[in-house]
């Protein structure tokens, strides 16, 4: 088994869909307390392979272990029996927000309880006090608990972001996985989100994975990248190495042009 400091490792992981392989014999390790961007052009892995280490697919039979915590997620393309568990640690941000537009962001915060509920009780809703007030907690940490009572599709894709954010907090997740979390959203929510992954890392040690397009936004806000393309990892160090050569490297020389000589898009 491997260590519990380390909140993810993936060990020669493949993903085919079809005749196209998205990720091809991928090891990745990321310790405990690490906030780490997946970084690469379009259809290069980065989502694939987050998915992969929560189990949301399911790698290839040839693939090699993935643990969280030391929990199996899946091996040889099979979901381990300790995947239930696996993912009760991590809180898993969609591009899309994945709430349910149609109650409340308070409910929708209070969900995040459920994986600490017996069934039952989870589903006739029967939320303890302790569980209201993490769930007002979390909103007012996250910016957004004057909008506790509004329904999620009257929100603003920032909004709901932050509420997504808010339930993983509720679930008490000890990391954060976050694919393309600010894609769809304006300058000043996508800083707001990415500012707010940045403090719960810093400020509660909550390992932070977040895939993104924007490389400034993750030269400003991760320590390391783990960059891929075409399936495969090509650059795995500290963010401060993603220079105009190597960014040109990962992107190919289209992006030549919108590259500064400092490695920060122009």
């Amino acid at each position: 088994m491997t260590d519990a400091a380390t909140a993810l490792e993936i060990r020669e992981v493949s993903k085919t869909y079809g005749s196209m392989r998205a990720i091809e014999t991928v090891n990745l390790t990321v310790g405990k307390g690490e906030m780490v961007a997946l970084i690469g052009p379009s259809g290069s892995g980065k989502s694939t392979l987050l998915r992969c280490a929560t189990g949301l697919v399911v790698a290839d039979p040839s693939s090699g272990p993935i643990h969280i915590f030391g929990d199996k997620v899946q091996e040889a393309g099979k979901l381990s029996p300790k995947v239930r568990r696996a993912r009760s640690r991590v809180g898993f941000i969609f591009q899309q927000f994945n709430l349910v537009r149609r109650i409340s962001l308070y409910k929708n915060v209070l969900l995040g309880a459920l994986g600490r509920m017996p069934t039952l009780k989870g589903a006739m809703g029967r939320f303890t006090t302790e569980d209201r007030r993490k769930a007002m907690e979390a909103l007012e940490r996250v910016g957004v608990k004057d909008h506790a009572g509004k329904r999620a599709s009257d929100l603003s894709g920032g909004q709901q972001q932050r509420g997504a954010i808010a339930r993983a907090m509720v679930q008490g997740a000890q990391a954060i996985f976050a694919d393309e979390p600010i894609a769809s959203l304006d300058p000043v929510s996508a800083r707001r989100v990415m500012r707010l992954l940045h403090d719960l890392n810093r400020e509660d040690g909550i390992t932070v994975v977040v895939t993104l397009h924007q490389v400034d936004y993750a030269m400003k806000y991760c320590d390391r990248a783990v960059a891929l393309k075409a399936g495969q990892i090509i650059y795995d160090g500290p963010i401060g190495g993603l220079g105009r050569d190597r960014l040109i490297e990962i992107y190919g020389d289209e992006y030549r042009d919108v590259i500064d000589e400092d490695g920060v898009p122009a």
